[in-house]
């Protein structure tokens, strides 16, 4: 390949494979590096090298410190440093920006309005933070006028983008690391919401206290909302609810996905839709034909009457939405989590010791250090000890696939979780079993 445009340091990751979707179906040469040649990299077709280009912008995500050696050779080299967000942010111009951000949620949703728009014909441009399952891929290059983007808060990046129009799903005391204190996140979100231009296409959940504290002057949602949620109950693994807005009534929506929170996120997604002027029929199709995102409650098969899910979920409001919704739709089954912790700091600082409450059982294994230096007295045995109940056990990551194939029975559900490798484990079980 010859003077790729756009180098990227740690081309695999799931933020930064999205604007490399983009960037090669508009035609630009890239190039990356990586440190895993995963099967998700393979698929991406870019030319992988440690080697910098000679003239290429060196793209770069949180995750990358700056004593990384391609940081180091480009600062060398002169080559022009590029965040991952500043780089969302050129993609944006040009485009009607709809935003999504949340501290859950907002990659289902980002998905979820990605494909209605798609459905409806707008060819929409998209970057989300997880696979969509319809789409295989997670960001998408569209003639049409909208782009749809993951507004990550988690580093403060989403302040670098000024939306059209916006989805807040909900503020939670999390990521810490960087925010320092719940008040310095509320002020974040509260800039987010004033660089949003048009306040007729910012939805934000009014069910959620922090959120309702900030007053933004859009239109809220939820059970009390502008938009409202009329009812909703769960039918096997599906969500039916309805939805009231302007006047109209809008009854039997068909979403495959499970929990309230998702039905919530599908209600602003409907909104905006109904706001964009996309007819209502189009959206009921969008919804029922959305295959989710791969690693939110992805079924990762069955053998034997087990019945194995997988779940990015890694915060304590996540791992009980999800228990949830499994327990409703599986009222009569032993329902197992095998959960990974993620980060020293969030296992610190975050209070899981009710999250596990609908599970049967819950084994927790070793902390994913996502890069992390261990904290002393934190790891898994510690936070296993702290849980609520007689329901949990610890079993270090090397002995899981040696225990738990004699620990499953024939009718047992078992979601692993966490946003770690814990993924690998569902598959291997299957093949065991």
């Amino acid at each position: 390949m010859k003077n790729p445009k756009y180098h990227f340091l740690g081309i695999g990751g799931i933020g930064m494979s999205a604007l490399v979707h983009i960037l090669l179906e508009k035609g630009e040469k890239v190039s990356g590096s990586d440190l895993k040649n995963t099967s998700h990299l393979k698929k991406l077709g870019v030319q992988i090298t440690q080697k910098l280009p000679t003239q290429a912008k060196v793209v770069y995500s949180t995750a990358i410190k700056s004593d990384h050696p391609g940081i180091l050779s480009a600062k060398k080299r002169n080559l022009p440093l590029m965040h991952r967000s500043a780089l969302l942010k050129s993609l944006l111009e040009g485009k009607q920006a709809l935003l999504v951000t949340g501290t859950h949620g907002k990659t289902s949703t980002t998905a979820l309005l990605s494909w209605t728009l798609h459905v409806a014909g707008l060819k929409p441009t998209y970057a989300v933070g997880g696979i969509l399952r319809n789409f295989n891929k997670n960001g998408g290059f569209g003639l049409g006028p909208y782009f749809v983007a993951e507004a990550d808060e988690s580093d403060g990046s989403f302040l670098n983008y000024s939306g059209d129009g916006a989805i807040i799903t909900n503020i939670e005391k999390e990521h810490l690391d960087y925010w320092k204190s719940e008040k310095k996140i509320l002020e974040g979100f509260q800039k987010f919401i004033s660089q949003i231009k048009d306040p007729q296409l910012l939805f934000y959940c009014s069910d959620d206290s922090l959120l309702k504290e900030l007053q933004p002057p859009g239109i809220s949602y939820g059970k009390s909302g502008t938009l409202r949620l009329v009812s909703y109950k769960q039918e096997g693994m599906k969500m039916v609810f309805t939805a009231a807005f302007k006047g109209v009534k809008y009854e039997g929506i068909e979403l495959p996905l499970l929990g309230k929170e998702n039905v919530l996120n599908a209600l602003a997604v409907f909104g905006m839709a109904l706001q964009l002027e996309i007819p209502e029929k189009k959206i009921r199709k969008a919804f029922s034909t959305f295959k989710g995102v791969k690693r939110r409650l992805e079924k990762v098969g069955e053998v034997n009457r087990i019945t194995i899910y997988d779940d990015y979920a890694h915060h304590p409001t996540e791992i009980r939405s999800i228990l949830l919704a499994l327990r409703k739709a599986y009222p009569n089954r032993r329902l197992m989590i095998l959960f990974q912790p993620h980060r020293y700091t969030r296992t610190k600082t975050l209070d899981f010791s009710e999250a596990f409450e609908a599970a049967d059982l819950a084994i927790i294994t070793d902390i994913y250090s996502a890069g992390e230096k261990p904290i002393l007295g934190v790891n898994g045995q510690s936070f296993c000890k702290k849980l609520k109940g007689d329901n949990a056990l610890f079993l270090s990551k090397d002995k899981l696939l040696t225990l738990l194939p004699k620990m499953l029975v024939p009718g047992d559900v078992l979601v692993t979780a966490g946003a770690g490798d814990i993924t690998e484990i569902g598959p291997q079980l299957l093949r065991q079993l």
